[in-house]
């Protein structure tokens, strides 16, 4: 049955706010230090990036699943979490409007780098550890990470090739790990549920972690990125920090969401660009390395934010 409230949030236990800010700026420190190390002490670029492949390998392949399975296997869905989906959708088609009124005079290169970069948000590998940071949850970021990433596959298909690949889809981690823990939830036993939630305590834990030291390992070491990126990044920038989380604001608060789930959605929607519109831009041509530039100058700005956002929440 779907439930119309969350009422808990802080969910894993022995999460101090102000400490894992901290632990969260130390991961990095350290995917930055190893990167360094890597490419500029020791000149081992290739090998650097054979180990990052890997581990966002075992990121994307398995502790997203299994972080999933843990999450919604322990608390199915809500009405909550359709309204989280619907802030996103709603926000997506409010983008794709407005951004082609805004830059009718750029080219359609231009205008589907903007788009993806503007709209899909790194609501996983930086999302899962700032709601983990900040609220001891991951509920919203995976209900919203789960949208973003289904959306930010289909999304770019159809408007490359008119048509999205079902076959894709099926076969996302992600989304097979919320089938397989809607079925713990409503079809397990409780006892084969309590199991499976107690064994998977740590993927929460994992995954977050991991992520954040690959944030920190893939951070461009140079700053010439903003030359001749402005308005790229400037408009990017106004619809990641401010159209987003105002969308996501007014479509919860209408129905009467909780301010807790509220709080947690407003934050999520304002993560940077993901890593993964940059490969999706590679991939069709959409002028990737202005993507790239936009993600990693509004990655820089939320991470170096991040020590003060103990201040708000």
């Amino acid at each position: 049955m779907l439930a119309s409230k969350i009422t808990c949030t802080r969910d894993l236990p022995g999460v101090s706010g102000l400490n894992e800010v901290s632990v969260l700026m130390l991961l990095i420190g350290i995917g930055v230090l190893a990167q360094v190390v890597f490419k500029r002490i020791l000149g081992l670029d290739e090998l650097f990036e054979r180990i990052l492949k890997k581990l966002v390998d075992f990121i994307y392949y398995l502790l997203i699943p299994l972080a999933f399975i843990k999450t919604y296997t322990e608390r199915g869905v809500m009405v909550n979490d359709l309204w989280l989906m619907a802030s996103f959708i709603i926000f997506l088609v409010i983008s794709m409007a407005s951004l082609r009124l805004i830059v009718r005079h750029e080219s359609k290169d231009y205008y589907n780098a903007l788009l993806i970069t503007s709209i899909f948000p790194n609501a996983v590998f930086l999302g899962f550890p700032v709601s983990l940071a900040l609220f001891g949850s991951i509920h919203v970021a995976s209900i919203y990470g789960l949208a973003t990433l289904v959306l930010n596959v289909v999304v770019p298909d159809i408007i490359a090739l008119g048509k999205a690949s079902l076959i894709r889809l099926i076969e996302m981690p992600a989304l097979l790990g919320f089938i397989i823990g809607l079925a713990g939830h409503y079809l397990f036993p409780p006892g084969l549920t309590g199991i499976v939630i107690n064994t998977l305590w740590w993927a929460p834990y994992a995954l977050s972690y991991t992520a954040t030291m690959i944030l920190g390992a893939r951070l461009p070491l140079r700053v010439d990125v903003l030359r001749g990126n402005i308005k790229f990044i400037a408009l990017t920038s106004i619809y990641r920090f401010m159209v987003a989380p105002l969308v996501t604001y007014i479509v919860l608060f209408i129905p009467g969401v909780d301010w807790s789930i509220v709080t947690q959605a407003i934050v999520v929607s304002m993560m940077p660009p993901a890593v993964l519109n940059t490969l999706i831009a590679s991939k069709y041509g959409w002028m990737p390395e202005l993507v790239a530039s936009a993600t990693f100058i509004l990655t820089l700005i939320v991470v170096l934010c991040l020590p003060f956002t103990n201040l708000l929440f």
